[in-house]
């Protein structure tokens, strides 16, 4: 279980055969928006892309403090853009 402290943009490569990630937000940019959710919902902490050889799925929004994403068969990459100083921890499972 590979474990990842990301900041800025850029790609990471994964272990193969991992099922999922989980994403949890160490630092949060100056500026982004609350929902309404309970647990509490974020806007404008930063997007995810899972892929696949050079290929990618949707994007996927940072939304939440501690997120668990599903990771089709064959990812191999994570790409990531996150905004302002916000630095992320990704775990791999």
């Amino acid at each position: 279980m590979a474990v990842y402290n990301l900041s800025g943009a850029g790609t990471q490569g994964l272990t193969a055969g991992t099922s999922k990630l989980r994403v949890e937000v160490i630092v949060f940019p100056s500026h982004f928006s609350v929902g309404r959710a309970s647990p509490p919902n974020y806007y404008d902490i930063g997007l995810l892309r899972l892929g696949d050889q050079g290929s990618y799925y949707p994007v996927i929004p940072i939304d939440a403090t501690d997120v668990l994403i599903p990771c089709p068969a064959g990812v191999t990459t994570l790409g990531y853009s996150l905004f302002g100083v916000t630095s992320i921890r990704v775990t791999e499972a």
